[in-house]
């Protein structure tokens, strides 16, 4: 453990002069006991407010980290958070935060990419599909505090990238007016993403009546499923045997009423 110089000198650099005249003090007192001036220090409410992450780790009986890795963690964050043009969320209380729940720069990296981000263009942007649905997710948060409140709170980054990925399809239903009957989960789950989904719900909202109308016309027992397959077909790229078939079916009797052959067309018409 560093001795009381040494912390006084770290809290200097950091600009903490008040727990540096703290130290001060009770040097004047402790001369030749560095760790009873530490543990002091470590006691006073200016010291367990300035380290409040290490504060609350130690009442949930969790280790603490030293004064310097504290410092450096928080300079880290800083970082961090300036890069994605967010200083003003690098304040000590979100630091604490942050420390005091185990969420290393990396995560709170990821956090900006996968969530904070793409929130705050939705909501710059207007993007009202994607910000009625996120306002779902969170119906207690209004929409400028709700990329803060993903980046502050416990859930982590892949969590929150999968929820927002599945709002994004979701999104997509209320582009298409067509839901999907595989669900917006199963499609994340597949690796589709909001584009992809529009594009084919919108093919399948074009394709479903007509192929159910087939499917009756060619006395299937029941429609049912039909969405799900054609949904497989346009989204995920899989062939549904049923769906061709009925579109071929329907095809044919198109060209069986049209009244129109080869052999009609290749007549000459006499005047």
């Amino acid at each position: 453990m560093a001795g009381w110089q040494d912390l006084k000198q770290i809290f200097i650099d950091a600009g903490l002069s008040e727990l540096a005249d703290i130290i001060a003090e009770l040097a004047a007192n402790n001369l030749d006991a560095p760790n009873i001036i530490t543990n002091e220090l470590r006691k006073t409410d200016t010291y367990k407010t300035r380290f409040k992450g290490n504060t609350d780790r130690l009442a949930a009986g969790k280790s603490v980290l030293s004064e310097g890795e504290y410092l450096y963690q928080e300079r880290q964050y800083t970082e961090v958070m300036k890069s994605y043009q967010a200083g003003g969320l690098a304040t000590r209380s979100n630091f604490a935060n942050f420390i005091s729940n185990d969420v290393s720069v990396t995560e709170v990296s990821s956090r900006f990419k996968n969530a904070y981000t793409r929130v705050q263009n939705a909501v710059n942007s207007s993007d009202k599909p994607l910000v009625d649905e996120l306002r779902k997710l969170y119906p207690s948060i209004t929409d400028n505090e709700i990329a803060n409140s993903l980046l502050l709170g416990s859930e982590g980054s892949e969590y929150l990238k999968s929820k927002i990925d599945i709002a994004e399809i979701k999104a997509a239903e209320t582009e298409t007016g067509v839901k999907s009957s595989l669900g917006a989960g199963f499609l994340q789950s597949q690796g589709v993403d909001r584009n992809i989904a529009r594009a084919g719900l919108a093919k399948v909202g074009a394709q479903l009546t007509g192929t159910q109308q087939a499917s009756r016309n060619y006395g299937e027992a029941s429609i049912e499923g039909i969405q799900k397959e054609l949904e497989s077909e346009n989204i995920l790229g899989q062939t549904s045997k049923r769906t061709k078939r009925l579109a071929s079916q329907a095809r044919g009797q198109f060209s069986g009423q049209s009244g129109i052959s080869t052999k009609s067309l290749s007549r000459k018409t006499k005047i």
